[in-house]
C-alpha cells in the first residue's frame, strides 16, 4: 500500500473557505434544520405511498425492493444536487471546493479529459452494477444467513418517531464500527489493498467515486457492514429506507468534492468533516470511518489528519 508523507499531505487541498464546517455559524443551524425535515418528513412520505409499493410483495421480495431504492435516488441526486454544483462553476460554491486543482473534465489537457472519461465510464458501469445487482443481493444474503431476522413491512408496527430515532443511532453506531474495521482491512492487507485500491482511481473525489468499487471490495467492506448491522438492529423496513438513504447522500457528500458547511451531515458532534475523507483519499491512510469520527478517535487512527486540520484552522474538531 502506498501512503503519501505528511509533509506532503496538505498539498492537493485548497486555500480555506471563509466557514468552515461544524464552525457555529447560520450554515451549522441551516444544516440542522435540514437534518429535522429528512427526519420528521421523510416517514410520513412512505407511509403514505407504502401499501402501493409492498403489500402484494413477499418479505424477501419487498427486501430486495428496499435495497434497490438507491439507484434512482443516485441519478435523482446526480441531476439535481451534483451537476449543477459542479458545472454552474460559481465564485461562492467554488469557495468551499476541496481540492485546488481545477475539474479534469474542464482541464485544457486532452489526455487528463481522456483519462477522466475512461475512469468514470467504468466507475458508472460498476455504480449501476453495485445498485442494480449487488445492493439487491445483500438482500438475500440477509435472508439466508440471517433467516429469522425479517424486517418488518407492516402498518401495524409502523415505528414512532422516539423508536425511528433510536433504531437510527442503532444502525448508525453499528453500521460504523463495522465499516470502521472493515475499511481498515482493506487498507492493511496488500492483497485485499489491491482491490480496494479500484476506488482511490479518481484523482479528486466526484460523486462518481461514491459507490466505485471492485466487486470483492464491494462485498467485504459494504456488504459485511450493511447485512450484519440490519440482521442484528432489525429495523422497520421504513427506518431501514429512512437509515439507508441518509447514509447514501453522506456518501455522495464525502465525495462531493466540495465542504459546504450548510450540508446536513457534518453540524453533530463526531460528525466527520467532508475533507477528512478528501484527506483519506489523498495520502491513503487514517480517517477509516465512513460518516462519524467517533471510531477513528477511539482507535487512535485521525491522528494524522488532526494534525494537517490545526496546521490548517489552527483548531482541532
Amino acid at each position: 500500500m502506498m501512503t503519501t508523507p505528511l509533509s506532503k499531505c496538505a498539498s492537493p487541498i485548497a486555500s480555506k473557505p471563509v466557514i468552515r464546517q461544524r464552525q457555529p455559524s447560520i450554515f451549522m443551524l441551516l444544516g440542522a434544520i435540514l437534518s429535522g425535515l429528512w427526519f420528521f418528513a421523510v416517514p410520513p412520505l412512505q407511509k403514505s405511498c407504502w401499501e402501493s409499493l409492498f403489500s402484494n410483495l413477499d418479505a424477501t421480495v419487498a427486501e430486495m425492493v428496499v435495497w434497490a431504492i438507491p439507484f434512482p435516488y443516485f441519478l435523482i441526486y446526480c441531476t439535481f444536487a451534483a451537476l449543477p454544483v459542479y458545472y454552474l462553476r460559481s465564485p461562492f460554491l467554488d469557495q468551499y471546493k476541496i481540492s485546488r486543482e481545477e475539474w479534469p473534465w474542464f482541464s485544457d489537457s486532452d489526455a487528463v479529459r481522456a483519462d477522466f472519461r475512461r475512469i468514470s465510464m467504468r466507475a458508472f458501469v460498476q455504480d449501476m452494477t453495485a445498485f442494480c445487482l449487488f445492493l439487491p443481493l445483500l438482500a438475500l444474503a440477509r435472508a439466508f444467513f440471517f433467516p429469522s431476522r425479517n424486517m418488518s413491512f407492516s402498518l401495524d408496527d409502523w415505528p414512532n418517531y422516539w423508536e425511528l430515532a433510536m433504531d437510527n443511532l442503532r444502525l448508525a453506531l453499528l453500521h460504523e464500527f463495522l465499516f470502521y474495521w472493515t475499511h481498515r482491512m482493506m487498507h492493511s492487507f496488500p492483497g485485499l489493498y489491491k482491490y480496494h485500491k479500484v476506488h482511490h482511481e479518481f484523482k479528486q473525489n466526484n460523486v462518481l467515486s461514491a459507490q466505485y468499487f471492485h466487486p470483492v471490495d464491494f462485498f467485504l467492506s459494504i456488504g459485511i457492514p450493511a447485512v450484519i448491522t440490519t440482521a442484528i438492529v432489525k429495523p422497520h423496513a421504513c427506518t431501514q429506507i429512512h437509515f439507508g438513504l441518509w447514509l447514501l447522500s453522506a456518501n455522495f457528500d464525502d465525495h462531493l468534492g466540495y465542504a459546504f458547511p450548510w450540508t446536513p451531515f457534518r453540524w453533530f458532534p463526531f460528525s466527520a468533516g467532508t475533507d477528512a475523507h478528501e484527506f483519506h483519499h489523498s495520502v491513503n491512510m487514517g480517517c477509516y470511518s465512513s460518516k462519524l469520527s467517533l471510531w477513528d478517535w477511539i482507535f487512535g487512527t485521525d491522528k494524522i489528519y488532526n494534525n494537517w486540520h490545526k496546521k490548517r484552522w489552527g483548531v482541532i474538531e
